[in-house]
């Protein structure tokens, strides 16, 4: 707890958390937690897909009990997590989990309905909240925004998803850094861990990795589920 809100100050986001020889780091305790948070919001998901299951052996990523919905406020409470107050639709603050299309090509996303309300812990994000959106044709393709690859994420009832430690083994697998994004000093601060002297995917152009960066899903053409998104970071102003 006490490290959760050590890395939610806003000066937090410019700190490297340093490695310690065989003890895990902040970052990898922080993603061990994001598990329990994709457990606890999967109560407001839509029922699965037998296409979503674990690519590794076709069963689900979670096979225990799904919680009530009383779960997730309960422990966003415990954790003294702020719920988010964003109103207007932002991918910062917000995961696409359905999409009703405009009859206004032009018409740009706006929220309509919530599935599970977001969480962040002083100026760090700790999840999005699902929505239901509205958009125009111009803006995304329905069905690619809604049920493309979801990076960044280790399990969602509703879509696919790709996480750094799928595929890996029981203990190597808990060596996975939890994203850290960051809302200060009226800037969005994305993924302020990436490595910057890694090149980034060249299979993608500027605009397509800086929508997967920031959506962390793709939202016209589908991308598919084998980029490498993870080594890229981005700032932009606030709404």
């Amino acid at each position: 707890m006490a490290e959760l809100h050590e890395l939610g100050r806003p000066d937090s986001r410019r700190v490297r958390v340093p490695r310690e020889g065989n003890y895990y780091t902040a970052l990898e305790g922080l993603y061990a937690f994001s598990r329990i948070v994709d457990v606890l919001v999967s109560a407001f998901q839509p029922d699965p897909g037998p296409q979503l299951m674990d690519w590794t052996d076709g069963k689900p990523w979670w096979r225990g009990t799904i919680p009530g919905t009383s779960a997730w406020p309960a422990f966003r409470a415990a954790i003294r997590a702020a719920p988010l107050a964003e109103s207007s639709f932002h991918p910062f603050f917000h995961e696409i989990v359905s999409v009703q299309v405009s009859n206004d090509a032009d018409e740009p996303p706006g929220i309509i309905g919530e599935f599970w309300p977001g969480a962040i812990v002083g100026s760090l994000l700790v999840a999005r909240a699902g929505v239901a959106i509205r958009a125009g044709a111009q803006h995304l393709d329905p069905d690619v925004a809604a049920r493309s690859a979801l990076y960044w994420a280790w399990w969602r009832r509703n879509r696919r998803v790709v996480d750094l430690s799928h595929g890996w083994g029981h203990n190597s697998q808990w060596s996975t850094d939890f994203r850290r994004d960051y809302i200060a000093e009226g800037h969005l601060h994305y993924n302020v861990d990436a490595d910057p002297s890694r090149q980034p995917d060249r299979d993608l152009n500027d605009a397509d990795r800086i929508d997967l960066l920031r959506y962390r899903c793709s939202i016209r053409t589908d991308l598919g589920a084998d980029q490498w998104p993870f080594d890229d970071t981005f700032v932009e102003q606030a709404p």
